[in-house]
């Protein structure tokens, strides 16, 4: 049982694995929800989902499973929840989307069931019915935008989940005289390997080099990458969410050693994942990303990180000290761990 002076339980954690309640604390854990003082649009989507499940069954008992988006509430409950935002004493933007949302949802459905959904993940594509057969069909450079930001998580889309947390053996970059395009994570054979945003499966089969590999793609344009695996645990046109087991660890195809290859693209372009996630602590650097388009390439940073445009004669060595930093600690910025030598123009992140 939850009081009003305890947190209401991550999707994450609490609900991550199903559990069988009673309705009455079903009810029980709606109404801790209202008697917070603080109440935030994480928990309002929480408290619809719970109200989803006791419109859904007849039953005495519910089984609660992964929070998911697509919840059907009574429009006396969206009423309600669209009540607590208004009574918010810090409105946040988010909170401000969010009323939006339910507001247009309660004024665009003349039946006495809402559906809650933000993305429609089985419709989702960003490819033609054909390039979503190969492996990484590469979206023109010229038809992006030259810089653009996208959001990577917030209360209605994902939340990021390490897809291992292991330690990672190799970083994004030039290796053996060939482009790495992703970066490596030590794991054992058989260690469960997940998805890192919601998502819907594009690409699971054995392919080539990457052995066994799983490809996501996410609402934002993102996909998603996870190679090597031992046993695949979905097929395309699944429909997962974060912390949702897509393989099983393993070292399949051109590969020394049992570990995850896991990549981050946009539109089929690789970036490097270390710019923009914390390996280290699992976890976003920020919960939005800069992407800039280069020379027919495409990197991304943490939308509040400052950076530096690369002048002529700059080293790694010189651009450090110019911010006051280690030289170390400006290639952990930038996701690198061997210096490599810099062209004029290329942005380097350093705060």
């Amino acid at each position: 049982m939850f009081s009003h002076h305890e947190p209401v339980p991550k999707r994450t954690d609490s609900i991550k694995h199903y559990k069988v309640i009673g309705k009455a604390e079903l009810h029980n854990l709606i109404d801790s929800i209202f008697e917070l003082e603080h109440v935030t649009s994480k928990d309002l989507d929480l408290m619809s989902y719970y109200a989803s499940l006791l419109s859904s069954t007849k039953s005495d008992s519910v089984r609660i499973l992964k929070f998911r988006s697509n919840n059907i509430m009574t429009r006396s409950k969206l009423a309600h929840l669209i009540d607590s935002v208004l009574e918010l004493k810090h409105v946040t933007t988010k909170d401000v989307d969010l009323l939006n949302y339910y507001t247009s949802l309660l004024n665009s459905n003349n039946t006495d069931a809402v559906k809650i959904s933000e993305f429609n993940l089985s419709e989702l594509s960003f490819y033609s019915e054909e390039d979503e057969k190969l492996l990484f069909p590469l979206t023109p450079t010229d038809s992006l935008p030259t810089s653009f930001n996208l959001v990577l998580e917030n209360d209605l889309l994902s939340y990021y989940v390490s897809p291992f947390k292991g330690v990672v053996t190799s970083n994004y970059g030039w290796r053996d005289k060939r482009m790495h395009n992703g970066i490596d994570i030590d794991l054992n054979k058989g260690d469960k390997v997940c998805a890192a945003f919601d998502g819907k499966v594009r690409f699971a089969k054995k392919q080539g080099g990457f052995g066994n590999v799983v490809i996501l793609m996410h609402p934002n344009g993102l996909e998603t990458v996870y190679a090597h695996l031992s046993k695949l645990k979905v097929k395309p046109g699944d429909i997962v969410l974060s912390g949702q087991t897509v393989g099983l660890g393993g070292n399949t195809g051109h590969s020394h050693g049992s570990h995850l290859h896991f990549e981050v693209r946009y539109k089929g372009h690789a970036v490097n994942p270390a710019t923009i996630i914390s390996f280290f602590e699992h976890k976003l650097y920020h919960h939005t990303i800069t992407v800039k388009a280069y020379k027919q390439k495409l990197s991304a940073f943490p939308t509040n990180s400052n950076l530096h445009k690369v002048n002529r004669g700059e080293s790694w060595n010189y651009i450090a000290s110019q911010y006051g930093i280690s030289t170390k600690k400006l290639m952990t910025l930038n996701g690198v761990s061997k210096r490599y030598y810099l062209k004029v123009g290329q942005q380097l992140r350093v705060n």
